[in-house]
């Protein structure tokens, strides 16, 4: 097979989010960039952000990786599909994301020799807590085996908590093939941010929703303080935002955005609010390593950040001093945290102050040559 030098070709089980839009922005500064994706009905969040590349988007409503017998019986046809663009697109890399990609791009490399990187930005619950049941950890046990395999054509892998490697992927790939990219904000899509100077105390909750459990306790503790509430973004799935949105129902302090561009938006989203709600339900062993874009948004635009206790983004906050954690299900707890954060000026402002701090880290972040370490 004939390949095409320089010429990288995204292959994903979503439509582009902003975090892999920032690596395509980066990619693209030095050779030609392709995208395949699947537009999953259930998780339709996102659309493409760089209309000057092409984007080959297939209708492939693939379940969640939990349900893994539904997950491999969907994801046989879509695996065809990639391998059958692949060949006719020939890129010299492949930059792919979830182990039914990694299958079909497995083979591609066996072919053409393909460079492939591979980026996690969640990890499988079952690989950090033995799961419950003999027959889904017979299957687990399965799915490690493969992926085993499979990491052995990566050429790179890209984490975005180091903890998913110390965790999971020490024993699978050597740390010098790693590279531990922060999903810090992209700072070009802050430059017209103005923060929030006046009006009513705001919490907002910036990004797909889930964990519903969390955002109901948000709901519930801003609703009995007279504090506003703003969720941005659409749901996880179509079903958990129409359940949020039917929770709320009547609560005049709480508005909804729904789904947002990115870049034409993001900034004025984060003027909106006077802290960030990421407070997600500790309980799931993902959420306990994972360190989310909001940490690195809320901490450039200088505004305090309410994370889950007992979570590797509540030492992070803590570290830098740059927001406060509650329990998961704390509701009590929150509530004391909104109102010190409201009422408490001096508190509210060392807060803002350690952001200022770590806002010049954040900009060396993002000055991080991805693709001088990717190839």
């Amino acid at each position: 097979m004939k390949e095409t030098r320089n010429r990288v070709c995204f292959v994903l089980t979503h439509v582009p989010n902003p975090r892999i839009n920032k690596r395509i922005s980066a990619f693209k500064q030095i050779m030609p960039v392709e995208v395949i994706c699947a537009r999953r009905a259930s998780q339709n969040i996102w659309e493409p952000e760089h209309t000057d590349i092409k984007h080959t988007i297939l209708n492939v409503d693939l379940p969640a990786s939990s349900q893994i017998l539904k997950r491999i019986a969907v994801s046989s046809g879509f695996r065809g599909k990639i391998y059958s663009l692949l060949e006719e697109k020939k890129p010299s890399i492949v930059y792919a994301e979830g182990l039914d990609v990694l299958m079909a791009v497995s083979k591609y490399k066996k072919k053409s020799g393909c460079k492939i990187v591979y980026e996690v930005s969640d990890l499988r619950e079952s690989f950090i807590e033995k799961p419950h049941g003999l027959s889904i950890q017979v299957i687990t046990a399965l799915v490690a085996l493969n992926e085993r395999k499979l990491f052995k054509n990566i050429d790179k892998l890209v984490i975005t908590s180091p903890k998913f490697y110390d965790m999971h992927y020490c024993s699978l790939i050597s740390k010098d093939k790693t590279v531990f990219v922060p999903n810090a904000p992209d700072l070009s899509a802050f430059k017209n941010y103005k923060k929030k100077e006046d009006g009513k105390f705001t919490v907002g909750f910036i990004g797909g929703i889930r964990y519903l459990s969390q955002m109901k306790m948000l709901v519930n503790a801003a609703s009995d303080l007279n504090i506003d509430v703003i969720f941005a973004g659409a749901g996880g799935t179509s079903s958990e935002y129409d359940e949020i949105k039917e929770y709320c129902k009547g609560k005049k302090n709480v508005r909804f955005s729904g789904r947002y561009d990115y870049w034409k938006d993001i900034a004025n989203l984060y003027g909106m609010v006077d802290c960030v709600y990421s407070v997600y339900d500790a309980d799931n062993p993902n959420v306990r390593i994972a360190l989310p874009n909001k940490l690195y948004e809320a901490v450039y635009c200088e505004l305090p950040i309410i994370v889950a206790k007992e979570t590797y983004l509540e030492e992070v906050t803590l570290e830098w001093g740059v927001g406060v954690s509650v329990g998961h299900k704390d509701e009590e707890g929150l509530k004391k945290i909104l109102m010190r954060l409201k009422d408490d000026k001096n508190y509210y402002s060392h807060i803002v102050e350690s952001c200022k701090e770590k806002k010049k880290e954040i900009k060396v972040m993002r000055d991080f040559d991805l693709v001088g370490n990717l190839i």
